[in-house]
């Protein structure tokens, strides 16, 4: 960061007092700016023993099977992201069941919230970023075609949750980035 989004001049990075991570400040305004993480929101959307996963047809992990999730909107609750997501990606209606995990990867400053939802359309279709939609059997999950260690994280924990009397308990990847 180079200039102030507040006055437009120059930013320089500083550690405040009893502060202890350094923060970009404007010279002029004295505006502080703060960096935080990226939310991002997803859903494992499911119907008896398969699970809804879309095919991406955007860059990074493009031709990689994921979970429809994004970044959440200024404006959106946790759950009207996830489904908008859902909705954006693959044109999924569903119900949420619950709030299923969080996953932090403070190395890109994101974090993920995953909910486990009722699949309630059977319209589903690929939409601009996916490529393909498609539900599967949880014993025909494509692992080779994964895109991204926190999607992998979810579905081999649904599956051994589902495989576990359905004891659907929240996860996360706490302590292990």
């Amino acid at each position: 960061m180079n200039y102030c989004i507040v006055c437009g001049n120059f930013v320089k990075k500083v550690l405040l007092k009893d502060d202890s991570v350094e923060r970009f400040i404007c010279t002029t305004c004295n505006h502080i700016h703060y960096e935080n993480p990226k939310i991002i929101v997803g859903s494992l959307p499911v119907k008896d023993d398969f699970i809804l996963l879309c095919k991406r047809n955007i860059e990074p992990a493009k031709g990689k099977w994921t979970f429809p999730s994004g970044y959440m909107e200024i404006g959106e609750s946790l759950e009207d992201g996830a489904k908008r997501e859902a909705y954006e990606e693959a044109r999924l209606v569903y119900e949420i069941i619950k709030l299923y995990g969080s996953f932090s990867n403070p190395r890109i400053g994101q974090v993920l919230f995953v909910y486990l939802a009722k699949i309630l359309n059977k319209d589903y279709k690929a939409a601009a970023e996916t490529s393909e939609v498609k539900l599967f059997q949880l014993n025909k999950i494509p692992w080779d075609d994964i895109s991204f260690p926190s999607v992998e994280f979810f579905l081999k924990r649904y599956v051994a949750d589902f495989n576990d009397n359905k004891k659907f308990k929240f996860h996360s990847n706490f302590g292990n980035y």
